[in-house]
């Protein structure tokens, strides 16, 4: 008899637990990919002035965990700053490793939020008035944040336009350090 009320219990348990539990920890596992362009804008010249916004794009593919998250990774060109006193340029580009937030306030428009770490690269091509740096080079992390929404054509097609802040790309010392904002849109394929 003692066992037969610990299944009943444990089945009760099981039952009413399932309702709440239901949405977040429904594993969709969802693959996705997609391709963005837009325009990069550099918070600081390192030297002189520049020209601190240019054409930047990402690529990036992913892993819909749930409805709520999502897990990407991918590669973004953020563009290239050019300056003068003395002439140059500085380039960034990297690997990016982010996680993904999403809340659909109905099946064809989704908010975004995202964040994650990504491995930059920047390279400096010229010099930095007044100290002895000549085409320096430096890869670091780098986090980020964004916001964004996506707008679904289909179950399987999105538009999706963001903006993103990347915190203290480049080095101090070396290639100058500076944030970098992305305003992008693009198209997501989820298979």
């Amino acid at each position: 008899m003692r066992k037969l009320h610990l299944a009943v219990a444990m089945a009760s348990a099981m039952a009413l637990s399932a309702p709440a539990s239901a949405g977040f920890f429904d594993f969709t596992l969802a693959p996705f990919i997609g391709a963005s362009v837009g325009q990069a804008t550099t918070g600081s010249c390192i030297t002189g002035t520049c020209d601190d916004s240019d054409i930047a794009y990402k690529i990036y593919g992913g892993l819909e965990v749930n409805e709520y998250i999502s897990m990407e990774v991918g590669y973004a060109d953020l563009g290239t700053v050019d300056y003068s006193a003395p002439t140059g340029s500085r380039e960034t580009s990297g690997m990016l490793i982010q996680l993904v937030g999403t809340y659909a306030l109905n099946p064809k428009f989704t908010l975004l939020a995202r964040g994650g770490m990504n491995i930059l690269n920047t390279e400096l091509n010229g010099a930095i008035a007044n100290t002895t740096i000549n085409n320096a080079g430096d890869t670091d992390v780098s986090w980020s944040l964004g916001l964004g929404a996506q707008y679904n054509f289909t179950k399987s097609v999105g538009l999706r336009m963001e903006w993103e802040r990347y915190f203290d790309v480049g080095d101090r010392n070396d290639t100058g350090e500076a944030d970098i904002d992305l305003i992008s849109a693009g198209l997501v394929y989820k298979f």
